[in-house]
């Protein structure tokens, strides 16, 4: 039972904040627990309940590792995301940073990731009327869409703690968000996760970067 209990609180960091801050009624979230976890019928709601309150009340309490003076994390996020995934060469090169020039200067956001046998651009610019260009289709090696778009603002700084990058994905893992992929650009951390999961992944996000 208590393994049941405490993966499914680690799953929902920002609950066990509101827990620590005397706002979840532990009886109700006992209730929705059992049924929600499929504990054995014989565990009583009160035994939950008395887990629950000896499990946060041994939380340690966590030290601001990457505190800054005058810093607050900023989450910025954008939906209907899609990611162009080219293969690496001068053509395709040329064609991806063309289609980031001209998605610049419209109301859309657009990004592009060059890796050593890759380039990927990042967009929210209606798809179909993209792809309406001939023969960029044929160019385009994968095309994901409708996918969530995380930037957490940190100072570059922060790069130099040890860890930094982990904690941020463990948070998503621990809450049983998938990571469809992830990028740094200077201080900044792009992630991108399914659509359906991008509000969750905001709150899960704006909890653990609140009470580090």
């Amino acid at each position: 039972m208590s393994s049941d209990i405490e993966l499914f609180l680690k799953r929902n960091p920002i609950l066990t904040k509101y827990i620590k801050s005397g706002l979840v009624n532990i009886t109700s979230l006992a209730k929705y627990i059992k049924k929600s976890a499929n504990l054995d019928q014989k565990t009583t709601v009160a035994s939950i309940g008395m887990f629950i309150r000896r499990y946060v009340s041994k939380l340690p309490k966590i030290t601001n590792r990457f505190y800054l003076p005058g810093y607050k994390p900023q989450l910025v996020i954008r939906t209907g995301v899609h990611e162009l995934i080219f293969i690496k060469n001068k053509e395709n090169r040329e064609e991806s940073l063309k289609i980031f020039k001209n998605i610049s200067i419209t109301k859309y956001f657009s990004c592009v990731v060059e890796g050593e046998k890759e380039i990927v651009v990042l967009t929210d610019y209606p798809i179909k009327d993209l792809l309406k260009k001939k023969g960029l289709k044929n160019k385009i090696s994968h095309i994901t869409d409708e996918l969530g778009f995380i930037s957490i603002d940190f100072p570059i700084k922060l790069r130099e703690v040890l860890g930094v990058y982990n904690y941020v994905t463990q948070a998503l893992f621990l809450a049983n968000i998938s990571i469809h992929s992830f990028h740094t650009i200077g201080g900044e951390i792009l992630i991108l996760v399914k659509n359906q999961d991008l509000i969750k992944a905001q709150e899960v996000l704006s909890s653990a970067l609140q009470t580090v």
